[in-house]
């Protein structure tokens, strides 16, 4: 199984995983469907490994049909029509080629938008100097250490889909709203006798809580019918 996760930054937030058979144009589609429906729908800044099927995926969901012309000229008309793609999509991959399992070259590329773009929206988020996707592959390092159905060759590994997904939700949910995260820090908080700002969750970094839930909290909370 795959699982395919998107973060925001500079929060940290999980804002979705999927769990998916193979890396397909499909399955990479669906995911960033999942991704646009639990954001605010605009095309933010993406940045990924070099999987082709993203490309795909994110014309399919931040981009619409070209209008049909009022007057259409000669010859047979396209099957499917054009697509425009949203004008603030910014996307930019990140290939590392390796060699007897050692990383030897590093190449970024910009897939849509300005290259001068993304350098603003990255140095506003304060998250590195250049394209990277180190943060994502760190936060994959995390999972792995506290979910243990997603380490291979042990007992724990999963065995049934179903498990899988809910395990890997509840982690999620654990790391969002329950563990404070030491890259995470709010600046309107008043700093300890030390000069150090507390730390806090994901959820509390992307405004969506003020206060580090409990776990009592978070396996007790009712979702909202209107969310389901």
């Amino acid at each position: 199984m795959w699982i395919w996760r998107a973060i925001a930054l500079p929060s940290r937030l999980r804002v979705v995983s999927h769990i998916s058979h193979e890396r397909s144009e499909v399955e990479a589609s669906a995911f960033l469907a999942k991704f646009k429906a639990r954001t605010d729908g605009h095309a933010p800044f993406f940045t990924s490994d070099k999987l082709p099927a993203y490309v795909a995926a994110l014309v399919a969901n931040y981009s619409v049909p070209e209008p049909e012309p009022a007057k259409r000229g000669p010859g047979r008309p396209r099957k499917t029509p054009r697509r425009i793609l949203d004008e603030d999509l910014l996307y930019a991959q990140v290939d590392k080629r390796r060699e007897n399992g050692h990383l030897v070259e590093v190449t970024r590329r910009v897939i849509f938008g300005e290259e001068g773009e993304i350098e603003a929206v990255i140095e506003a988020d304060g998250c590195g100097t250049q394209i990277n996707t180190s943060y994502v592959e760190r936060d994959n390092l995390t999972a792995r250490q506290s979910n243990g159905r997603l380490v291979r060759k042990t007992l724990s590994y999963s065995k049934e889909l179903l498990f899988l997904q809910r395990h890997s939700d509840l982690d999620d949910a654990l790391f969002n709203f329950v563990r404070p995260h030491r890259g995470c820090q709010l600046p309107s908080r008043s700093a300890s006798a030390r000069g150090r700002k507390p730390f806090c969750t994901p959820a509390m970094a992307a405004g969506l809580t003020d206060y580090v839930w409990s776990l009592e909290e978070l396996l007790s909370f009712r979702i909202p019918l209107s969310a389901l």
